[in-house]
């Protein structure tokens, strides 16, 4: 398979995986507030709320049998560039609750939710 099909593909499969994710936190009470929010050439996956707690999803996805698993796929640097973008939203749209961090990592039809953490004493000096 071409390196561009393969691309594709896997934008295909995040998307899905998006979509799914946030049919099954909607199904656990939590509505979606944004999706795929961009902020120059990054982007926050899904931001949800329920109640006062916010809480921003990055949803990796493999496809089953993968060699490298989603759940190792975040790194320090994503993690980074994801507080800052969260923080840039956070000054459009102030966010007067909780604010925490969740991964959702899928390999084919498996699904794992990491644990959630607590963003909401966000620090980022720009």
């Amino acid at each position: 398979m071409s390196r561009s099909r393969r691309g594709e593909a896997a934008r295909r499969l995040g998307l899905w995986t998006e979509r799914l994710t946030l049919w099954l936190f909607w199904a656990m009470g939590w509505d979606l507030v944004a999706w795929r929010w961009k902020q120059g050439r990054w982007e926050l996956d899904l931001l949800l709320s329920r109640g006062p707690q916010l809480r921003l999803l990055e949803v990796k996805a493999r496809r089953a049998g993968a060699w490298v698993g989603a759940d190792t796929a975040l790194e320090p640097e994503q993690r980074l560039r994801l507080q800052r973008t969260l923080q840039a939203w956070l000054d459009r749209v102030p966010w007067p609750g909780e604010v925490a961090f969740q991964r959702v990592s899928w390999a084919g039809w498996r699904c794992r939710m990491h644990p959630p953490e607590r963003w909401d004493g966000l620090k980022i000096h720009r």
